[in-house]
């Protein structure tokens, strides 16, 4: 498992997800487990809805 992470898995995200990063408008530290940073977008997208 760590030889696929090194070989393949820590690569590929050097390559395609670091470099994307900079046209985000929004990256959430730890993930989905950031329940903060999550409630915030979620209320976001909710303010946004209700001007529809």
């Amino acid at each position: 498992m760590i030889q696929q992470y090194e070989t393949s898995v820590r690569p590929m995200h050097l390559e395609f997800v670091e470099p994307s990063k900079r046209y985000a408008d929004v990256i959430i530290p730890e993930g989905g487990l950031n329940t903060v940073a999550m409630d915030m977008v979620v209320a976001r997208i909710e303010t946004l809805l209700a001007r529809r």
